[in-house]
């Protein structure tokens, strides 16, 4: 029987969760202000972003089959410290080149401590239960970027942009109370294997599971597509566009209304279908809208009234994407549930890492590269979804 109910659970994991978003969408609305600050193009400063997705993967690399070994709650410990240092050090980078590396430490951190919030619900729930906890959870998350940018905006007019790195350390110490003191305590998953060979014979276990791998990658390219925009959105809404710093937030948020909204609606969708068929929908929608940016940045038509619906839906998507996805390949898991979640997200975050620097390089002061980037992550995630669960297969095992 369950030790904490589905909502508290939820609430607990969904504040763990939000560490990303709030530490990636909080500083976007001061690129511009921290290019000027380091003397860079603001391209470089938008490297960042990317730096830190590729820690957030080496983070949830390292802390899933750590989580097994030891267990949920020393790993979140060692994450928050790494997560604090790096938010406190970052005011005080002397270059963009320190601020890549202090941007790592802190992502390392970060990713060690998301990554026991899906293993955590693979600890006290699995199938559709699990589905709607993950939905629940991502509910609670999604307060983080629709809040984060108002919250950067507002942290910067008042006193700089380094009072937002401050802002996340003191939600890093403060996560680690919420750790200590909420999260429940469950045994290692660890037994006699060393630990050494468990990072490395548990990868190999998911990755032999075929169908685990269709979901795990189709999570990461889709969270690619999203990651594409949000690396470029400082770009697309400020510079592109001449949307000022105080009417940034509003844009980039209504992209979180659209994830509610889809989050609400898979909480309906659990209870008549099931949870590899929604993420297909999903899936499509959202290679859809992307194919239609495209074709607008290609024949020149494409306008900010026509790109914010169109990114709404895009992001939008992965409220149905995301949560089942996670419960489709947990499902298929009992011993090593944090290696699956790790690299679940150490992919997810290190394509997104890869295509955010790929942006940077093909950037050409157009939406061109972005759009063309979204297409090729959705239609890929959308591609290796239907060649690794086809249809017949696609109810998760319970």
């Amino acid at each position: 029987m369950p030790t904490i109910s589905p909502g508290r659970l939820a609430i607990i994991l969904g504040t763990l969760i939000a560490l990303g978003p709030l530490a990636i969408d909080t500083y976007l609305p001061a690129l511009v202000t921290m290019a000027g600050h380091f003397q860079v193009p603001i391209h470089d400063v938008e490297i960042s972003v990317s730096v830190y997705v590729l820690g957030v993967a080496a983070g949830q690399w390292l802390g899933g089959p750590f989580s097994d070994q030891f267990g949920r709650k020393p790993v979140a410990y060692i994450g928050l410290v790494m997560f604090v240092a790096g938010s406190l050090l970052i005011p005080f980078a002397s270059d963009v080149e320190q601020l890549y590396l202090l941007r790592f430490l802190q992502a390392l951190g970060g990713g060690a401590t998301a990554v026991i919030a899906a293993a955590s619900v693979r600890d006290h729930f699995s199938g559709k239960e699990a589905a709607r906890v993950l939905t629940s959870i991502g509910l609670v998350m999604l307060l983080a970027p629709l809040l984060a940018p108002a919250i950067g905006s507002f942290l910067l007019h008042l006193a700089g942009w380094e009072s937002i790195f401050f802002m996340l350390a003191l939600y890093g110490l403060l996560l680690a109370l919420v750790v200590a003191f909420l999260l429940p305590k469950v045994p290692s998953q660890g037994g006699e294997e060393p630990l050494r060979k468990r990072l490395f014979t548990s990868y190999g276990r998911v990755i032999r599971q075929r169908r685990a791998m269709g979901f795990i990658l189709a999570n990461g390219l889709s969270f690619s597509a999203m990651f594409t925009f949000i690396t470029d959105a400082a770009f697309l809404y400020m510079d592109y566009f001449g949307l000022s710093a105080a009417q940034f937030p509003i844009a980039f948020g209504a992209n979180v209304v659209t994830m509610l909204a889809m989050n609400r609606l898979n909480v309906v969708l659990l209870r008549y279908y099931d949870t590899a068929a929604i993420m297909r929908v999903g899936l499509m929608i959202q290679s859809s809208a992307a194919v239609i940016l495209l074709a607008l940045a290609v024949t020149g038509f494409l306008t900010l009234w026509m790109v914010i619906p169109l990114i709404m839906v895009v992001c939008g998507m992965m409220a149905l994407v995301m949560p089942n996805g996670i419960a489709c390949f947990l499902s298929l898991f009992e011993r090593d549930s944090g290696a699956a979640t790790g690299l679940n997200g150490a992919l997810q975050f290190l394509l997104a890492g890869i295509v955010g620097t790929v942006l940077g390089t093909l950037h050409n002061g157009t939406p061109l590269p972005m759009t063309l980037l979204m297409v090729i992550a959705s239609v890929a995630a959308l591609a290796l979804f239907l060649l690794l669960t086809p249809e017949k297969h696609s109810a998760p095992r319970h």
